[in-house]
Parts: C-alpha cells; sequence; structure tokens
C-alpha cells in the first residue's frame, strides 16, 4: 500500500452553483470519481482493490447507473466547470466527491448543504453519511458540519473489509 495523500492545499473559494447532473456531465463525473479513487481510497487498499477498479471501469459503471440523481457543483465563473458531485439514496448521502485541487474552496459545503436541503424537501427530518475511517479529512469536515458519530459499521470495498463512522445530523440545524 502507498502512503496516503496530503491534504489539497487550501486555495482562494470557488463560487458554485449546484443544479441536477445532465447527461453531458457525465465524463466529468468519471473524471471527478477517478481522481478521487486515488487520492482518498487506493492508498489505503491492497492491490488487487485499485486492479479491479481499474479493470472493471468501476467509476464509469457508477456513474452510467447513477448519474441522472447526481448532483453537481459548477464553478459559475466558468473556469473549472463542475468541481464536484453528490449522490443521495433514501436519507443517506452515499456520496460527495471533490476532486483534489478542489478542496477546501467550499465546493463540498456548497454539495452537502445542497444535500441536506434535497433531503429535508424529501421530508426527511435527518440526514447521515458513511465515512471510511481513513478519511480522516472528510470526518473532520463532517464534525464540522455539524454531523455527531451515531457509530462504526464494517464495510465492503470490492471485496476489501472496512471500518466505516455513520454520522447523522437532524435537518434544519447547522
Amino acid at each position: 500500500m502507498s502512503k496516503p495523500a496530503k491534504p489539497a492545499p487550501k486555495g482562494d473559494p470557488v463560487p458554485v452553483v449546484v443544479r441536477q447532473a445532465e447527461e453531458r456531465d457525465k465524463d466529468r463525473l468519471v473524471e471527478i470519481m477517478d481522481a478521487c479513487w486515488e487520492a482518498t481510497w487506493m492508498p489505503f487498499m491492497p492491490p488487487a482493490v485499485p486492479a479491479r477498479y481499474r479493470n472493471e471501469n468501476l467509476g464509469r459503471a457508477f456513474v452510467e447507473n447513477a448519474w441522472q440523481t447526481c448532483r453537481v457543483a459548477e464553478d459559475t465563473t466558468g473556469k473549472h466547470g463542475v468541481t464536484g458531485f453528490s449522490f443521495l439514496l433514501d436519507k443517506q448521502i452515499k456520496t460527495i466527491q471533490v476532486p483534489p485541487k478542489m478542496q477546501h474552496r467550499g465546493v463540498g459545503r456548497a454539495l452537502l448543504e445542497d444535500a441536506e436541503a434535497e433531503l429535508a424537501k424529501a421530508g426527511h427530518a435527518s440526514a447521515y453519511v458513511e465515512c471510511d475511517v481513513f478519511n480522516a479529512r472528510a470526518a473532520v469536515f463532517y464534525r464540522a458540519m455539524g454531523y455527531e458519530e451515531t457509530g462504526r459499521i464494517d464495510t465492503d470495498m470490492l471485496g476489501y473489509k472496512l471500518a466505516t463512522h455513520v454520522f447523522e445530523k437532524p435537518l434544519g440545524s447547522k
């Protein structure tokens, strides 16, 4: 296993609008998914797991199945285009993906706040998100955004067992 990626340096905030994903966004969503996979998961996985991810083109497979329910953050200046995305399932924020060069610039916050608004609009009283324990940056982010850890579960990432935080937040609170 390789060393974890260094945290992205803080950059200037990127003004974004969050909108429903469109078919024209699919290739960019795959790029984001692959960049996040390489930076976040690959350093902690045994070699067979990233090989399977690449060989089976699992980033593309996810996007092909889920793009219609994703929300994207798009840079309003036109400089960066789509800078991240979220995917919701029931009351769970299944994923927020922001590539390393766009992290610490307000994109994740915009996506999370939008996800919470979407969940509240759907009538959910709370939102929850899972975060693998090795993803300390994400755990810090969720805690800073008002999420409390309600437990830990064991999950499976392509046949590799992972310990995962479960965070929950009542909606309507900051």
